[in-house]
């Protein structure tokens, strides 16, 4: 197995979102080993923001987004954010894309709603403990076509 991270520019860190040329990174790696008109898999969308990075480039035919936007986050009690304003920024964020296919449920409860070896990409972002995201990886490896990559935000 190939492991590739992505660390931004620290300078960046300073004056602008290095999450964000990260994500810019990981788009233009893919591209680069995998080409265009690729499939792929997000588990853990939030907002859209990283689904707008990843159909923003153009090389996705199909991006699936699995969220289930509930459950108890940090993130939005820091912010005082409820569900339902990260579901409308979610489809503010995505509101120019057709080629994205959203499934409002848990990664475990999804993936047999897909085919094996079917999948270019699959990045995995979705609830940031050891035990889920090992889970994912098992339930989603499978999914990816030899040769293909699989992501993810943390680990």
């Amino acid at each position: 197995m190939i492991t590739q991270r992505f660390n931004s520019n620290p300078a960046w860190n300073i004056h602008y979102n290095n999450s964000f040329f990260g994500l810019i990174s990981v788009t233009e790696y893919v591209r680069d080993k995998l080409g265009v008109n690729l499939n792929m898999i997000e588990i853990g969308a939030y907002m859209g923001e990283s689904t707008f990075i990843f159909a923003s480039s153009r090389i996705f035919y199909k991006i699936h987004t699995i969220e289930p936007h509930l459950g108890n986050d940090d993130f939005n009690n820091i912010n005082n954010y409820d569900w339902e304003f990260v579901k409308n920024e979610f489809k503010t964020n995505l509101r120019f894309f057709n080629n994205i296919k959203h499934y409002n449920a848990l990664s475990q409860d999804t993936h047999q709603h897909f085919t094996d070896d079917s999948f270019d990409f699959i990045y995995i972002d979705g609830l940031h403990t050891y035990e889920a995201v090992k889970r994912d990886i098992e339930l989603y490896l499978p999914k990816l076509k030899k040769g293909g990559i699989i992501a993810g935000h943390d680990y």
